[in-house]
Parts: C-alpha cells; structure tokens; sequence
C-alpha cells in the first residue's frame, strides 16, 4: 500500500510531524484504543520490514504518528483511503 507523506491536513505548511519512537506510538495507538489487537512486537515488525516509514536519528527510530493511523486505518480498505 502507497502512504502519502503529505500530513498538511489544514493547509497549514508550517505544521510539524508528531514524531514518536516506537513505545510512545504505541502508547498513542493504546490511548485512541485500548482494545487495540496491535502489539509493541507486532508493531517493531511494521516498521523493521519498512512498511511504515521511519526517520532514524543516531540510534532512535521515529514513527510519523499520523502516517501509522493512516496506515492502521487503511490498511485494507484502499479503495476509500487513496
């Protein structure tokens, strides 16, 4: 699936990305959704096989929360979220 890197919901350009590392989104996702099936584990392996884009900076690995909503939203159900 082809995620957008466009997260300017607002016509706002100078809006920053919420930038997370991998226990902080998944902390995020558990707030949107504690009964969330989505594991710490299951979403390492999201980001390790590079299906959710990350920014490494030294040895943090950052998550676009807002592309990983996206994603978890869309995952299959492209037809509505392309």
């Amino acid at each position: 699936m082809e995620i957008s890197t466009n997260t300017n919901t607002n016509n706002n350009n100078n809006r920053l990305p919420r930038m997370r590392t991998i226990p902080k989104a998944y902390q995020e996702i558990k707030k949107l959704d504690p009964d969330t099936s989505i594991s710490m584990r299951g979403l390492r392996d999201l980001v390790s096989s590079g299906q959710i884009p990350t920014v490494k900076i030294k040895n943090k690995v950052l998550v676009n929360l807002d592309l990983l909503i996206k994603w978890l939203s869309c995952y299959n159900d492209t037809a509505t979220c392309a």
